[in-house]
């Protein structure tokens, strides 16, 4: 097995130059700042619609070119991870910069649309002229969304995807995602080359993120060696991977692979650890954790996919600013997906999560 990880891990050791173009810090200033994205020539009219996208260099406004003080609000489905945290920092910062204020509603988890539902109302009554949401559903907001885009209030669509119009959208591409991980594997495991078997955890069932990091990745491996055992679905925490991870090493000691979220991977080598296995199976992340660094520099974990999650955030509240202001050149843009593995780790900063230290913020007067 060892002899696997480190054929796949050097098949992808050549995109090393361009992630470095991919972590360039930014300046936490008033001024401007730019950021290389893939982005569409037009606002698509829904995030499912394909994402044809070109590379430009996005550059945010200076804090000194916005009119007045924007009431923004950010709807996030929870707060129990250090991705979600790394948006939240992201959000919380850029609003600082620009000099609006910020209310951030928590439904609690993705399967609280209700409540979600109803802050969405709470930010419209609170006079918000910009929402950003990650939608917990992808069609169960339209009717609202339309209801608040008639009154004035500008819609970016953040992450997750909405399956409808909105204003603004910076959605990461998550088919992208799986399809990263999947054609690293299905390039190293070619049809003929011997049968290999993975366990794919993507995340909750339903959810939009998930179900694409999946159908990417079957879509990215289909016609190669790889054969998927199973898909097992589950909440996003590491609480909750840790007995999906247990049951998947007992029902398939011999796999090859597992691919699933960074908390899956983290509850993996916690399990494999403890059973002095690690290096038994090669492991994948679809979006990377403080707590991998060390197992990527290491070897134990064989590429996890970086998503420039703090960047996300920053450009969807710029981009809802520039919306108020009048000023929106790009409209439907995100940071490009990459794979880091042990050749490029070091180029990953820190500053693709919250500072340690950082108390997660809800509001922004």
């Amino acid at each position: 097995m060892k002899l696997r990880m480190n054929a796949v891990r050097g098949s992808t050791a050549a995109a090393l130059l361009g992630v470095l173009g991919l972590f360039a810090p930014l300046t936490a200033a008033a001024e401007s700042w730019t950021f290389p994205v893939m982005a569409m020539d037009t606002l698509r009219d829904t995030a499912v619609a394909p994402f044809d996208a070109k590379p430009v260099d996005y550059t945010a406004l200076d804090a000194a070119d916005v009119t007045k003080k924007w009431n923004l609000c950010f709807l996030v489905p929870h707060t129990t991870n250090d991705i979600i945290r790394a948006y939240l920092y992201g959000t919380v910062e850029e609003v600082k910069r620009l000099g609006a204020s910020l209310t951030v509603f928590d439904a609690g988890g993705y399967g609280n649309l209700d409540a979600q539902l109803s802050q969405f109302d709470d930010c419209v009554t609170l006079g918000a002229d910009a929402i950003l949401i990650m939608a917990v559903s992808p069609t169960a907001f339209n009717q609202k969304i339309s209801e608040a885009r008639a009154k004035g209030v500008k819609v970016v669509d953040v992450n997750i995807g909405i399956d409808g119009p909105a204003d603004g959208r910076v959605v990461v591409t998550y088919k992208a995602v799986g399809d990263v991980i999947g054609k690293t594997l299905a390039a190293a495991h070619a049809a003929g080359s011997g049968k290999v078997s993975t366990v794919v955890l993507p995340g909750p069932a339903g959810v939009a993120w998930s179900e694409d990091t999946q159908l990417g990745f079957a879509a990215a491996v289909a016609g190669s060696d790889v054969v998927i055992e199973k898909v097992a679905y589950g909440g996003s925490s590491r609480l909750d991977q840790q007995p999906l991870i247990e049951d998947v090493l007992v029902t398939y000691p011999e796999l090859d692979f597992i691919v699933g979220m960074g908390t899956s991977i983290e509850s993996a080598l916690n399990a494999l650890r403890e059973q002095g296995r690690v290096g038994d199976m090669a492991l994948y992340g679809s979006f990377i954790t403080p707590d991998l660094i060390e197992p990527i520099k290491a070897g134990d974990v064989a590429g996890v996919v970086v998503e420039n999650s703090i960047i996300i955030n920053r450009l969807a509240v710029d981009m809802a600013v520039r919306l108020l202001e009048g000023k929106a050149t790009i409209t439907d843009a995100v940071p490009a997906v990459t794979l880091v593995n042990a050749a490029n780790v070091d180029v990953v900063p820190e500053a693709n999560f919250a500072p340690a230290d950082w108390q997660a913020t809800m509001s922004v007067e």
